[in-house]
């Protein structure tokens, strides 16, 4: 242990049990993740790439949901179209077709939902918001396909 100053200006010794947390780098899940998390931004003057926050800003989130929203307006075209003879190109996507809807729905929704969830988590490293820009955009295209197939289809 070691002599600090005390409040009141006097030197004392040091009441930390575990040593100091801020010497290591935030983890990408902790308790403050979640759930009462104050870290916007980098602890150390320039720290702002490559680590880890436990608050995310309101575009991302909104990213983050409309990527999420255009995920299950997939699914729904997808169902729609099948159901009007159509047919599903992805293997994968058709493996689970093969399951039963609700087996597609599930994995589908499941599976976006972690990917986003882990862009998110990790939006402040190099590539991250640019992946999750490309995905944003895949969907976008995905959906104006959609309904061009919709409009085809009525």
């Amino acid at each position: 242990m070691e002599d600090v100053m005390e409040p009141g200006g006097r030197a004392g010794i040091e009441k930390r049990e575990r040593g100091d947390r801020r010497k290591s780098p935030t983890p990408m899940l902790s308790r403050f993740t979640f759930f009462g998390g104050r870290r916007s931004h980098g602890r150390r003057e320039g720290e702002d790439i490559n680590i880890f926050v436990d608050r995310f800003g309101q575009s991302l989130f909104l990213v983050a949901t409309l990527v999420i929203l255009l995920n299950v307006l997939d699914a729904f075209f997808t169902l729609l179209f099948l159901g009007n003879g159509g047919r599903e190109l992805n293997p994968i996507a058709q493996f689970f077709l093969d399951l039963g809807p609700l087996a597609f729905l599930l994995v589908k929704t499941a599976g976006i939902g972690i990917c986003v969830a882990y862009l998110v988590l990790v939006n402040r490293f190099k590539g991250a918001k640019v992946g999750m820009g490309i995905v944003f955009v895949i969907y976008l295209a995905l959906l104006g396909w959609h309904f061009y197939l919709y409009g085809r289809l009525m």
